[in-house]
């Protein structure tokens, strides 16, 4: 049965059992903004609670970037008063940490919002934490990595799962690992909205979701409607779309690291690449290597490695996040910076 056809429930529950996302007897931790996404997943989480047997909680984070912002946390503690949910709200200074790291405000957002979830994740003992991304972002998500020239990665969209960063993490916290799920990334927002009004859910707006200064929404409301003029499908099709190239992309890691274990050796500190093993691969599979032993080096970053690998002399070489590579005796040593491996 199609996508449309199922109804949203029975969509939630599909891809649920399709990507194992929320495994019977989980403790979930629910990010609810307030707005239609959010809320409608808390009601499907909530929904599914006594057939998959899930212990529930929900994460709000306040950034204190709007003066709607204390509403928006307002409406959420009601929201889970009402449905009996137990809520943690955490505040950040998203501004403040913008201009402090050098990021966007909506780059700060994300970084201290999922660094936030984790932790309250972990002191809550909850092994999953659900995010209410739906196709929509998945496609507006592939259109802003194929405009700053992402590779198959960007291109593939929002995974459906993935789990927290562990590069910096003890061993401890490497077993009691969190995993993010998206288990609306295969429904369209204009569905969950249905769904609530269909059953007298209320949510609030964002305001800012408007303003097209910030890119995604430039791509929401310009972009996305002029795609579905040209083809009514377009947000399901690029779903369809990004799992094709997750699945290839999936096949290829899996040789990529059968061959990392070939060239490389590393410890917390550096990675070391056998120059001549690693120049032997194709490609594809160069450049999948440098991303799995090296994941914080952007696609610039992973070009200008290829490149330097195939200088007639040594050298070093700065790349980006603090990492160093020095290229001497057959061996590209990368060396990660002290403040990158103690950044929290």
């Amino acid at each position: 049965m199609s996508a449309r056809k199922l109804s949203v429930l029975g969509r939630f529950f599909a891809t649920v059992k399709e990507y194992d996302l929320l495994p019977e007897g989980s403790s979930v931790l629910a990010a609810v903004s307030g707005g239609a996404d959010s809320v409608c997943l808390l009601d499907l989480l909530r929904l599914a609670q006594p057939r998959l047997k899930l212990k529930l909680a929900a994460f709000h984070l306040n950034h204190g970037l709007r003066e709607s912002a204390t509403r928006d946390e307002s409406f959420v503690r009601k929201l889970c008063r009402d449905w009996r949910i137990d809520l943690v709200v955490a505040r950040a200074d998203v501004a403040g940490y913008a201009k402090r790291s050098r990021l966007g405000i909506e780059e700060a957002g994300r970084e201290l919002r999922y660094r936030r979830m984790e932790r309250t994740a972990r002191r809550l003992g909850c092994q999953v934490v659900a995010l209410g991304h739906t196709a929509n972002d998945n496609l507006e998500t592939m259109l802003l990595n194929l405009a700053r020239g992402a590779g198959p990665r960007g291109l593939a969209g929002i995974p459906v799962r993935r789990s927290a960063d562990s590069n910096h993490q003890d061993a401890k916290a490497q077993r009691s690992r969190i995993t993010f799920v998206r288990p609306l990334i295969d429904i369209e927002r204009d569905r969950l909205e249905q769904h609530l009004r269909a059953r007298g859910i209320e949510w609030v707006e964002d305001e800012s979701n408007l303003d097209v200064n910030y890119r995604r929404n430039l791509v929401r409301r310009q972009v996305v409607p002029a795609l579905v003029k040209l083809n009514a499908g377009a947000v399901l099709n690029a779903r369809r779309a990004a799992q094709l190239i997750s699945q290839e992309g999936d096949f290829l890691d899996g040789l990529a690291e059968a061959a990392a274990r070939d060239v490389t050796e590393s410890d917390e500190r550096r990675v070391r690449i056998d120059l001549l093993r690693f120049k032997g691969y194709n490609i594809c599979l160069r450049r999948r290597i440098l991303k799995l032993v090296l994941p914080e080096l952007d696609s610039h970053a992973v070009e200008g490695v290829l490149e330097f690998c195939n200088r007639d002399k040594g050298g070093k070489l700065t790349l980006t996040r603090g990492v160093r590579a020095h290229r001497r005796r057959g061996m590209i040593e990368f060396e990660r910076a002290k403040e990158i491996l103690n950044d929290a």
